[in-house]
């Protein structure tokens, strides 16, 4: 008789045992799936928001200052050989090998100008990125459409006199739930409104298309109009001041990303925003860790329940073994016929824990997820279950199964 055949007998005569371990391998097997799955799409998702959630790299023109001081007291510092930055250049930000990368590439002219006896920063912006890499911003009023359309800070717009407080809350821009749920820089304000929804810039009238609520940062003391209309202003036709890029960072260093963008623009000064970098990195690590410890202890769990049935069930079967090496079976014999019963067991449970935990992360997904991710077949997910079941099914029943093979065959036979 060959030893398959017995071993599949075996099966067939303890179903319900069967059933149960393979089950208990499911079970472990399925959650360490259901783990690494929502793991890996979740990490996805919050490695897309923080990319964009705002610029992570920063380039400004080339420029060399020379310090001067006298005794130990700074006076001033003279800059010199100074490169200009130039629409072409953000043009030539995506022409980088990793352009695939670029999430958003936001170019800005900056220049001071006095707006109703008040000095405000003017900024020229294409309101197209902006609005995608600033998606923190709260606007009473709308989104500039029009060449005349300006949106001005908190701060700007108290000290033009543009608003006033009300009692009723003032008009945002809706947000989506990305944006509400986010660590935003935006502070609570007094409900306002915008009173005054003309200003003359640079003596061209232009509308107020909208106020922002208070961010916290520069952006409350700034007035952004569109770049084109900036340049004409401040008489800088073509130049830029800083060009700011949200690189999609999960597959690749952003220094390598750095390093393409300043050979693209040799005069410019290119430098990554370490702590948003950082941050990003951080957290998915930290969700990483957490899910792989998760499923590792389920593993062991499901192990240590596999090794508990797997003794009971060889102590149970002390006469059958017995019996078997009375009549000539080796310890060989009796030890492949349980391993392949381990083993069947082993990639039933197995695939049967995959398709579970697949199953589990589709349901589960959306309420963890804000926007929609489609979760992958993966191969290697498959083979890794089926590894995992035959490893944790076979390493916690190998014990038992060496030490009912190595019983005294006369002492098993005496308890019948």
């Amino acid at each position: 008789m060959r030893i398959s055949s017995i071993a599949f007998a075996n099966l067939k005569r303890r179903k319900g045992k069967a059933l149960f371990l393979i089950v208990g391998i499911a079970i472990g097997i399925g959650t360490a799936i259901a783990l690494v799955t929502l793991s890996a799409s979740i990490t996805e998702e919050i490695g897309t928001q923080l990319d964009r959630f705002g610029a992570n790299i920063v380039v400004v023109p080339q420029a060399n200052s020379l310090s001067l001081d006298y005794g130990g007291v700074s006076v001033s510092s003279v800059s010199f050989d100074v490169q200009q930055l130039r629409d072409e250049d953000a043009k030539n930000v995506r022409d980088i090998p990793y352009k695939e990368r670029l999430s958003i590439i936001s170019p800005k002219l900056l220049g001071a100008v006095k707006i109703a006896d008040q000095e405000v920063l003017l900024a020229g912006v294409d309101f197209k990125s902006e609005l995608l890499l600033k998606s923190w911003w709260q606007i009473t009023g709308e989104e500039p459409q029009g060449e005349r359309d300006v949106l001005v800070g908190y701060e700007a717009a108290r000290a033009l006199s543009l608003i006033e407080s009300t009692g009723e809350m003032a008009t945002q821009k809706p947000m989506n739930h990305a944006q509400m749920d986010s660590t935003s820089p935006s502070l609570e304000a007094e409900p306002f409104k915008i009173i005054q929804p003309r200003l003359l810039i640079a003596g061209s009238e232009h509308r107020v298309a909208g106020v922002l609520a208070p961010t916290g940062a520069p952006d409350d003391r700034m007035v952004f109009a569109p770049l084109t209309q900036v340049q004409a202003m401040l008489k800088k036709p073509g130049e830029l001041s800083v060009i700011e890029v949200s690189a999609l960072c999960k597959d690749c260093p952003v220094a390598d990303i750095v390093a393409q963008i300043a050979e693209r623009l040799p005069q410019a000064r290119v430098s990554a925003i370490q702590q948003s970098v950082r941050a990003r990195t951080a957290t998915v690590e930290r969700l990483t860790r957490f899910a792989t410890v998760v499923a590792a202890l389920v593993l062991v769990i499901a192990a240590l329940m596999i090794f508990t049935s797997m003794t009971a069930s060889i102590l149970e079967r002390t006469k059958e073994i017995g019996v078997l090496r009375a009549i000539g079976f080796r310890k060989s014999h009796i030890i492949k016929s349980l391993l392949i019963e381990v083993g069947v067991i082993s990639v039933i449970g197995g695939l049967l824990g995959w398709a579970a935990g697949m199953l589990a992360s589709v349901i589960a997904l959306p309420y963890f997820a804000e926007t929609q991710i489609a979760i992958p077949i993966r191969a290697e997910l498959l083979v890794g279950a089926l590894g995992a079941g035959l490893l944790v099914g076979i390493l916690s029943s190998l014990y038992p199964i060496i030490s009912a093979a190595r019983r005294d065959p006369a002492e098993s036979v005496r308890a019948i």
